[in-house]
């Protein structure tokens, strides 16, 4: 491989990234209206983990403040990075356990929602019982 080829790809690696970046932030969000109480809890489920994981990373993955061309400038940016790390490392705990939370919030609408989904029913059903034995006792007092 020639040294002609070196810059070649690195430009074509940052264009790449460079293109990667600008497709993600194009893309359609999530319309978060229209999830329910299942998708909104994998979903949070989902986004703890993922800041569960990134505690524990010196560089979490991902990371899109550290892409630069150059190659200096990259190295800068890594460099302060770490250093400011253990800051941002206590955010992600914080982002983690409030996800956590929560998660466990949706996990209890869930389960009131099938309460309130199963009362119904059986509000129905007596409602039902009720007409039925009215008309029952209708019938009984039309026939005297």
């Amino acid at each position: 491989m020639s040294s002609a080829d070196t810059p070649k790809t690195d430009t074509t690696d940052a264009a790449r990234e460079a293109l990667l970046r600008e497709l993600y932030w194009a893309q359609d969000a999530t319309p978060l209206g229209r999830l329910d109480t299942q998708r909104v809890r994998d979903a949070l489920h989902d986004f703890s983990a993922l800041m569960r994981a990134d505690e524990q990373e010196v560089i979490p993955r991902g990371e899109p403040n550290l892409a630069s061309v150059s190659r200096w400038r990259r190295q800068l940016k890594l460099r302060v990075f770490r250093f400011l790390r253990p800051v941002s490392w206590r955010y992600d705990r914080l982002l983690a356990d409030h996800a956590e939370l929560t998660t466990q919030l949706a996990e209890r609408l869930q389960a009131a929602e099938a309460e309130v989904v199963q009362l119904r029913a059986e509000v129905e059903r007596r409602e039902a019982d009720g007409a039925a034995s009215a008309r029952t006792d209708r019938d009984r007092g039309a026939s005297r």
